[in-house]
């Protein structure tokens, strides 16, 4: 049983550039993947984790807030419980420690220095 998610690239207005790596992750049900999103001033600023399925439009996840990875959830997001941050070299990463088919989907990341004007691109 193998769990694939997709990233893609995305962009930031502002002269600001989020790095996503792009591709497929491949992982077994049970396994640990982690996302990084980086170019973003972690201090003072939100990162927005999205997923969005094939038969379903963005969903938000969590947001992460500054360098210590503060994290807010509350979006109603039907796997919630499964996902968290990790600070790493990279930043703060969406984690997800037990894998499941159900996982399968694109992943997006959204920046903003306020939580009322996201920039968020694919």
């Amino acid at each position: 049983l193998h769990l694939s998610v997709c990233v893609s690239a995305a962009l930031v207005a502002m002269a600001a550039e989020l790095v996503q790596d792009e591709g497929t992750l491949t992982r077994t049900a049970g396994d640990t993947v982690s996302f990084s999103c980086g170019g973003t001033d972690q201090c003072g600023s939100y990162v927005f984790w999205y997923q969005k399925t094939e038969i379903e439009t963005f969903r938000l996840i969590l947001y992460v807030y500054g360098s210590g990875c503060s994290t807010q959830k509350g979006y109603n997001h039907p796997q919630e419980k499964d996902f968290s941050a990790e600070k790493t070299q990279k930043g703060c990463e969406l984690k997800i420690d037990q894998v499941k088919v159900d996982h399968s989907a694109s992943y997006y990341c959204g920046f903003s220095t306020w939580t009322d004007t996201l920039s968020f691109f694919r």
